[in-house]
């Protein structure tokens, strides 16, 4: 990205040395929704098993930003033998500002916590959304996420007394932040998409924001495990950017792969779903995720998440963590505050188990032993089959060839998707006793499946 003299300001980053931005830039990022980040822990409960994971979501989304940047100038760069006979230089730097804009913001809605408090958000009623940018009617009974909060954010960024944001801007951004909105009326005159999808970069831009090859993967996995302490996370970026550009289609302009670049691609995916299963899903941090909901939803701390974005800024993870040192002899807040961990016992990573868990949790209730099963999210396998929309660049007797990137790679369809895990909790001083228990149901088990 160009920056004058005047705009350039510099961040240092442990993760991508000096990264830059211009002045519209700086001032989101010294706006107080912004600098909230710093009160959001990046990891969560994942520093009471990683004592070096305490880093926030304000260095990672500055992380994202800095990739985005990357992406999109490399991509167009290699392609700038027809992309400037569609667009202006004027034209594709508000693309690539829009790009750099939603990267940053793109995680500004998070609650403290991040999703350990989404249990307590109110419904989507409640948060001042703009409802017109929707392409269908919102369900506004749903409860909210975070990516609402997001877009509430990001709309109030534009509606205040001097808007750093135009809200055609804004709208752009929550296009690439959130699938449900559409792009504004500026964007779709701008490219004329009214006649012809040739034009058309959002594919391209949404991609880097939130694709098979994203910018915050990208970012998360490196710092990640750079603060955890691990190497789990450690893929090879730079050639993964060196190897992207992109490609006209009728669905637009999309991001394209070089087929060289396959096994770089595949590590990168290898490496986010050890992370997942070494760190975000650590047997140690799920209990306390769960005993911070329970906290939450049984009211043992005083802490209410309203639909006011005022209240929302100062709504932190030191919030929390007062709330629950206030409600310390409480059930829930009390292994928190003292750090209690459940003792773990069994684990599986296949969803078709839940019997073998019933049977389990029996076996200990019988026996008078507390007991937790805790499981991740429900399997959630992206349609990668049905809509890759990452290209695959094969060279092939002096022709160029692009196909979705399902049908080159074997690990896509096992590693794209977001893993199980299931395990089952006893507490510590019935940890021998619970072995006793479970040794014969699970050697039954373990000798059937041989």
């Amino acid at each position: 990205m160009r920056f004058s003299k005047k705009e350039a300001y510099r961040t240092r980053c442990p993760i991508h040395g000096t990264i830059r931005f211009n002045e519209r830039e700086k001032q989101i990022i010294d706006h107080p929704f912004c600098q909230r980040l710093r009160h959001i822990s990046q990891l969560g409960f994942s520093s009471y098993v990683y004592t070096g994971a305490t880093h926030n979501r304000l260095g990672h989304t500055l992380g994202v930003m800095h990739i985005a940047g990357r992406l999109f100038e490399h991509t167009i760069s290699e392609a700038s033998d027809w992309i400037s006979e569609l667009f202006t230089a004027e034209e594709l730097d508000y693309f690539l500002q829009v790009v750099r804009f939603a990267a940053l913001l793109h995680d500004i809605g998070h609650a403290p916590f991040s999703h350990s408090s989404e249990a307590i958000l109110p419904l989507r009623r409640a948060v001042p959304l703009p409802t017109k940018w929707y392409k269908t009617a919102l369900d506004l009974d749903q409860q909210a996420s975070h990516e609402d909060f997001s877009i509430a954010i990001i709309y109030a960024l534009s509606q205040e007394e001097k808007p750093i944001l135009s809200e055609a801007e804004a709208q752009d951004i929550c296009s690439l932040i959130d699938a449900k909105i559409q792009v504004s009326p500026e964007f779709i005159q701008r490219c004329e998409l009214e006649r012809s999808n040739a034009r058309n970069p959002h594919p391209l831009m949404r991609n880097i924001i939130s694709g098979e090859v994203d910018a915050d993967r990208m970012d998360y996995l490196h710092r990640d495990s750079h603060y955890a302490g691990v190497n789990y996370g450690k893929f090879d970026l730079d050639r993964l950017i060196q190897t992207l550009s992109c490609v006209s289609s009728e669905d637009g302009i999309r991001l394209a792969l070089d087929s060289n670049a396959l096994y770089t691609y595949e590590n990168f995916l290898i490496s986010r779903i050890h992370m997942f299963l070494q760190v975000y899903f650590h047997r140690t941090a799920i209990p306390f995720d769960y005993f911070l909901q329970k906290s939450l939803t049984e009211k043992e701390v005083d802490l209410e998440i309203t639909g006011d974005l005022h209240n929302y800024l100062f709504l932190r993870d030191d919030s929390v963590l007062s709330a629950l040192s206030s409600a310390r002899e409480q059930t829930w807040a009390s292994r928190i505050v003292y750090r209690r961990p459940m003792k773990f016992l069994f684990s599986s990573g296949a969803n078709h188990q839940h019997q073998l868990f019933d049977i389990l949790s029996e076996k200990l209730q019988q026996a008078g032993i507390f007991s937790l099963t805790l499981s991740t999210d429900s399997p959630v396998r992206k349609t990668v089959n049905q809509h890759s929309s990452l290209l695959i660049r094969q060279r092939i007797l002096g022709n160029t060839k692009y196909t979705p990137v399902h049908k080159v790679s074997f690990l896509l369809e096992k590693y794209e998707e977001i893993p199980y895990v299931q395990n089952l909790y006893c507490e510590p001083e019935d940890y021998d006793f619970s072995c006793k228990v479970l040794w014969p149901t699970l050697e039954k088990a373990f000798s059937h499946s041989i």
